[in-house]
């Protein structure tokens, strides 16, 4: 390379640089839009990896609407709110069109040990039905062990404005607005007419970055991890049962988070 070409190099790093710390002073100007105490069940720690010098927690959260019959409070109705066309009848002939529909951009509001907690806790487990299929999509349900160990963070909105969705949702302390992604899908149960239901498939983002002076007690934590799995997005993971460290997460006016602290569970 020549000194011409490293000089170049070396003013877009310079440029990238300036960009993201721009871009990390205004999302975290002013009061916070939403600020947030969470356990291990909600931030889960990664495995540890020799090659991987970065740290970021996963941002858990369930959806039990995916466990309970019925298209619940995303259906047809909030899919054309959030710009799904479902002028058509739900038929076997109108599947392709709606199965065709891409992805939209939303925003969903999860709640923290909220009334949708609180419910969901207090359901009885899904008892097995004959059709298989349904069996295996609510599997996890009927393990007592995965509803214990599932994050207490909960959806229970979505919508194409942020603002609009603050107002439904004032809580701060409890309640966040995040960017997502929202299905849509025909489904159909066992004696029961087709219906359409939404999804959110992707909360962005997914992860949390560990800033430097907040890595020592995880990266102590790391030795002894046992891999939590999610098997799709909103369903409960598995791992450990007693949230071992709680966090104070904070998101900003761009609804990005960032960690603010970290301590051991019970101090």
């Amino acid at each position: 390379m020549t000194r011409k070409g490293a000089l170049v190099a070396a003013g877009v790093v310079v440029v990238f640089n300036l960009a993201t710390l721009a871009a990390v002073w205004s999302n975290r100007a002013g009061e916070p839009e939403a600020v947030l105490q969470l356990t291990e069940r909600e931030l889960s720690l990664p495995p540890r990896e020799a090659e991987n010098t970065a740290l970021a927690l996963r941002l858990e959260w369930v959806d039990p609407e995916i466990l309970r019959p019925g298209p619940g409070w995303f259906d047809r109705q909030r899919l054309e709110e959030v710009g799904f066309d479902c002028s058509l009848p739900v038929t076997s002939e109108n599947r392709a069109h709606y199965q065709g529909q891409a992805p939209r951009a939303v925003f969903a509001v999860l709640e923290y040990e909220g009334e949708a907690w609180r419910r969901y806790e207090a359901e009885p487990m899904i008892p097995p039905t004959p059709d298989q299929r349904y069996v295996d999509s609510r599997r996890a349900e009927r393990d007592p062990g995965r509803r214990a160990q599932a994050s207490h963070l909960v959806l229970v909105d979505v919508g194409r404005d942020a603002a609009a969705l603050r107002a439904r949702h004032p809580n701060r302390r409890r309640e966040i607005v995040m960017p997502a992604t929202a299905t849509i899908r025909v489904v159909e149960e066992p004696g029961q007419p087709a219906y359409l239901e939404g999804r959110v498939a992707m909360i962005q983002p997914q992860q949390v970055n560990v800033p430097r002076d907040h890595r020592h007690l995880l990266e102590t934590l790391q030795t002894d991890w046992r891999r939590r799995v999610t098997p799709e997005p909103g369903l409960p993971s598995t791992g450990s049962i007693t949230p071992r460290y709680r966090a104070t997460v904070k998101w900003g006016g761009s609804l990005e988070p960032w960690l603010a602290d970290v301590q051991p569970s019970g101090r």
